[in-house]
């Protein structure tokens, strides 16, 4: 039949080594689920929930929305209306994003003023390019990068040339992402 081969000393070895893995595989192994050790945390935050920010308070042009305490916000969209008075000037509408200090860390400047005694709707969006000029007769289109901001941090949406902030009438509808962080 078949021949004794005798083992040398490296030979032993590595069956040794390998008898032992096999062991600690097999105490590891409790029925057939195996046991391990978990390294690192789960994320503790939650997911995302898509929900409305709205601040519809009128005679202002000039409106924050600051991040709650342990939250996060990724900025979806913003709806703006502006219905401005008889003063005559021209408004700029501005979107700011502010730290907590409220050191500005970007900024959208629509690409069209709006005269005296109209009604602007401005469509801030990911999904579309910077309007030059009024689609139909009341909306303009603004282009609104990536945008998450963390708790305490803010978004100002303003006429930056104040030609009557307590007069005209500025409703804001933004649409978030948020979450809960820990």
């Amino acid at each position: 039949m078949g021949r004794a081969t005798k083992l040398g000393s490296t030979d032993a070895a590595n069956l040794a080594a390998i008898k032992t893995a096999i062991e600690a595989l097999d105490n590891a192994i409790s029925g057939n689920e195996q046991q391990v050790d978990i390294v690192s945390q789960p994320d503790s935050r939650e997911s995302w929930r898509v929900s409305l920010v709205a601040d519809v308070t009128t005679n202002d042009s000039d409106k924050t929305i600051t991040v709650p305490a342990a939250t996060e916000y990724e900025i979806l969209s913003i709806y703006v209306t502006l219905a401005t008075t008889a003063d005559v000037g021209n408004r700029q509408l501005v979107v700011l994003f502010l730290s907590a200090a409220d050191v500005v860390i970007g900024k959208i400047k629509a690409g069209l003023t709006q005269a005296a005694s109209l009604t602007y709707a401005y469509d801030i969006n990911g999904g579309v390019d910077n309007a030059l000029a009024l689609w139909g007769t009341d909306t303009v289109f603004v282009r609104l990068p990536h945008v998450l901001l963390s708790a305490g941090q803010k978004v100002r949406v303003y006429d930056s040339a104040a030609v009557a902030a307590a007069a005209d009438d500025m409703t804001i509808q933004m649409q978030v992402a948020s979450r809960s962080v820990a």
